[in-house]
């Protein structure tokens, strides 16, 4: 806990932030917008997807949890924005607050999403491999046992570590995220060798009825995969930078922190933020039943 508090005292600190009021300003207005954006968008998507009853509800609960931690990361923008109010002002007592209420909300609601994300994945190629069994073992009490284990387990005992010890949570954080990327990786290509494998016995060994029943299968499963893997590389994108910086910015060892590594390293931060807002949009996009639910609350509240 001393470690944490040290390191608050020095995100914290006149040292740092002085001569930064301009990039301070701009990150404050964007991080604003995005906060606002993705506390409504994921906001949208869950009444959307509590209104459509043609997902499976497995895959469904796992689509409304990674919407859930989209929207804590909203939430968190907001102490974020708080945390730079106060730096302009000089409020530093309510600045060391609100870094901490970031660092916990950060770590529970962002290693949420990136398991979230890899368990989709996972599901994905589950369906494919297992066929019929699937059902029979991806369970809904299953899947909320795992949702439940993202949360506590993932969530709240990063939140936990990273108050403790700063240094071991770096060290977790970044093996945790690997993980998350290779296990989506793997999924992601046995998928695409399977789908090609079979894809190739339906055009060869198969009557053209039956042919046109399993394509008809193929295709909408296809279609999941298309929004699931398109989830997985926009988060890839928003989180590669922050990645690639990280590792420089270790104010806990050194118990300095160079001003000139705090833009870089917070436009980084904010990128990762947008990857809440980014998510809803592409919700609307691969999904037409969710883009039309939405569609129609837009209808009902301009008519009203």
């Amino acid at each position: 806990m001393e470690t944490r508090q040290a390191l608050a005292d020095i995100y914290c600190s006149q040292e740092l932030t002085q001569g930064l009021d301009n990039q301070i300003i701009c990150l404050l207005v964007i991080n604003t917008v995005l906060a606002i954006t993705a506390t409504v968008g994921n906001t949208l998507i869950l009444i959307a997807l509590c209104k459509q009853t043609s997902l499976h509800l497995p895959s469904k609960v796992l689509i409304r949890n990674l919407v859930a931690s989209d929207l804590c990361v909203g939430v968190v923008e907001l102490f974020f924005v708080v945390y730079w109010v106060s730096i302009l002002q000089g409020q530093w007592q309510i600045c060391y607050y609100f870094y901490l209420a970031y660092v916990i909300g950060a770590y529970i609601s962002i290693s949420v999403s990136l398991w979230t994300l890899a368990v989709i994945s996972l599901d994905r190629f589950l369906a494919l491999f297992l066929g019929l069994r699937y059902r029979r073992v991806v369970t809904l009490r299953r899947v909320y046992v795992v949702v439940m284990a993202l949360w506590l387990l993932i969530g709240v005992g990063n939140a936990i570590i990273a108050m403790l010890n700063p240094i071991v949570t770096r060290i977790v954080s970044f093996t945790s995220s690997i993980m998350c990327l290779i296990t989506a990786f793997l999924c992601y290509t046995g998928i695409f060798f399977r789908m090609r494998h079979q894809q190739t016995q339906v055009h060869s060994n198969r009557p053209e009825q039956v042919n046109q029943t399993i394509q008809l299968n193929i295709s909408r499963y296809r279609k999941t995969v298309s929004t699931s893997l398109w989830l997985q590389l926009a988060l890839v994108f928003c989180y590669f930078p922050y990645m690639l910086l990280a590792p420089f910015a270790r104010p806990e060892i050194e118990n300095t922190h160079s001003s000139a590594l705090y833009f870089p390293l917070y436009s980084a931060i904010t990128l990762v933020f947008f990857n809440s807002t980014l998510n809803p949009i592409l919700y609307c996009w691969k999904i037409k039943k969710v883009r039309q639910t939405v569609k129609e609350m837009f209808s009902c509240s301009w008519i009203r």
